[in-house]
């Protein structure tokens, strides 16, 4: 974390930014408190990408000289975007959806070929129930990075949710061959190997379902998820005997 960092104070539009002059800097943190940020609003700045390639496009040209300030103080639009990218986790961490969509959004306007602002985008709109539309953020994530192994896990993990509940956003079969390669590339994560085992089970493979079950426990215990091996135990019992 930098000692320094710099913030802005919410205003009713990003063209309110310039023309009021609000990047300031701070000890370590946005000044505005999150308390009653989450706001839901008909507003571009809340929705994935502004919604739309021409809103994004006018959000950008409306918010040049906020651009240019982001430059002046963090040196380039890139080191900008990562800031932003930041707040945006630290929002959705914090439960406030709407306020961390509106910090990966500027993320987005400055540098649209940072993968956080996409995957950070992905998972809000997972947060939201938006499978379909969490999916397609965050396979413009993987775009960008194509061998990162933790993004590949997030997508197959929208892509499984979505099996389950019939909707389009791609099939299984897809999220298989992504958590195999997500094993591949690193084979010590844990998360990984438990939405293997989800993967496995939804396709009634349930020998294989074990096996990356216990994969994830060797790794770390606190991956496991009861419920799921609840449901697991009720198909087939644990070939090892260590679930039952």
């Amino acid at each position: 974390m930098r000692q320094l960092l710099y913030f802005f104070v919410l205003t009713s539009a990003f063209s309110s930014y310039a023309q009021e002059k609000t990047l300031q800097l701070a000890s370590n943190r946005e000044s505005t408190t999150k308390e009653g940020l989450n706001v839901i609003a008909l507003d571009v700045r809340f929705i994935p990408l502004f919604g739309t390639k021409k809103k994004a496009e006018e959000e950008i040209r409306k918010n040049t000289e906020f651009i240019a300030q982001c430059v002046q103080y963090f040196e380039d639009k890139t080191k900008a975007s990562k800031f932003f990218a930041e707040r945006g986790w630290e929002y959705l961490g914090d439960g406030l959806i709407d306020t961390a969509i509106h910090r990966f959004n500027m993320s987005y306007m400055l540098d649209p070929t940072n993968v956080e602002a996409y995957w950070g985008l992905g998972s809000a709109s997972y947060q939201k129930n938006n499978f379909e539309e969490s999916a397609k953020l965050l396979r413009r994530g993987l775009e960008l990075a194509p061998d990162n192994p933790m993004l590949m896990v997030d997508v197959a993990t929208v892509q499984i949710a979505c099996f389950k509940e019939k909707r389009n956003c791609d099939d299984i079969d897809d999220a298989m061959r992504l958590l195999e390669k997500s094993v591949q590339l690193d084979s010590t994560n844990a998360n990984a190997w438990l939405k293997y085992a989800i993967g496995e089970y939804q396709l009634e493979h349930y020998d294989k379902a074990w096996e990356c079950l216990h994969k994830c426990k060797a790794l770390d215990l606190s991956f496991v998820d009861m419920s799921f091996v609840q449901e697991l135990v009720a198909k087939k019992e644990d070939p090892l005997g260590v679930f039952k």
